[in-house]
């Protein structure tokens, strides 16, 4: 794909969508949000009156909404999804609802809409909680209803591959950090962050669990990789997406954060260590699409630090902040 051409993004005022949708713009990509903006609309502030952008405030739950969207794009991205337990009370029925019915009703909507290109956010937690370094050819074993439903999806996005017609990629994407717009301290990097900075004490439990991590805006850089990819090199692909130098250790993290802020005491707490430990192989994107990250930890964790340096956040514990 190249640039002028007409891009949904599905979930485009999210914590992936928000970084994704301005470098999209940046690169002078037509983009369109669809979006049901349940955290508000602030995070589009920056963009929202860009020319190549509109706006459609709808749930994917909405077969007609979708339909109308996705007709005439190029490329649809699927990053709207029920992320976890906000306020603990989400149902699982809602979660099959969001993840999986509705999921596969933008799926069929480009197809039928003639759209191209399908790129769907995955996740690493398709692998489960067996340790080992985990490859695309890994068989997945996801152990929450989250990454059931996701691989579920994945799956069923693959096996839409058209030779000439249509082609679907999925991205397996590791556990993001960093600043966006629509800003997220649920995830373990920005946990730490906010309570160093807010507490002047960060809390783990065993630390020698491994993870595997990548910034959020490296991780919004997949998809645009993937847009101008040729389209033998993405059509039926699945990607492992994070950064190599980047699985790591829990207690690495918290050491990194005490370079950073000295004076922040780190607590190891009693109880059952986290055995799931797991690392991800990206040779796959990094051979085939030449996608490398930019983003450091440390670098990171100083741009989330800055953020709090300037008041931007009233009351970091607020469940805007939180997906799960």
């Amino acid at each position: 794909m190249n640039s002028n051409e007409n891009v949904v993004v599905f979930g485009g005022a999210g914590y992936i969508g928000c970084p994704l949708v301005e470098m999209l713009l940046e690169d002078n990509y037509n983009v369109k949000i669809f979006d049901n903006f349940c955290f508000g609309r602030e995070s589009i502030n920056s963009f929202k009156d860009h020319p190549n952008l509109s706006i459609i405030d709808a749930s994917i739950c909405d077969c007609n909404e979708v339909s109308a969207a996705v007709k005439g794009a190029d490329a649809v991205i699927l990053l709207a999804a029920t992320v976890g337990h906000r306020i603990r009370e989400v149902p699982a029925s809602t979660m099959r609802t969001v993840n999986f019915l509705a999921s596969t009703v933008v799926l069929d909507a480009s197809i039928e809409h003639g759209v191209p290109r399908f790129i769907f956010a995955s996740t690493n937690s398709v692998y489960g909680s067996e340790p080992g370094l985990f490859y695309e050819t890994t068989i997945p074993s996801p152990v929450s209803l989250y990454a059931r439903l996701k691989l579920r999806m994945e799956e069923r996005v693959i096996s839409e591959k058209k030779k000439g017609v249509f082609h679907p990629t999925a991205l397996r994407i590791g556990t993001c950090h960093g600043y966006s717009e629509r800003m997220r301290f649920d995830l373990v990097v920005n946990s730490l962050v906010r309570e160093a900075v807010c507490k002047g004490k960060v809390s783990i439990s065993s630390g020698e669990q491994m993870r595997a991590f990548i910034h959020v805006r490296d991780a919004a850089k997949a998809f645009i990789t993937c847009l101008k990819a040729h389209e033998n090199s993405i059509s039926g692909e699945v990607f492992n997406v994070s950064a190599n130098d980047q699985n790591l250790q829990i207690n690495q993290l918290a050491n990194t954060l005490k370079s950073i802020l000295p004076e922040t005491e780190v607590e190891i707490l009693a109880g059952e260590p986290d055995l799931t430990s797991f690392r991800l192989s990206c040779k796959k994107i990094e051979k085939l699409l030449d996608f490398k990250c930019t983003w450091s930890m440390e670098d990171s964790m100083k741009e989330m630090i800055d953020a709090f340096k300037k008041n931007l956040y009233k009351d970091p514990y607020s469940l805007r902040y939180q997906n799960s």
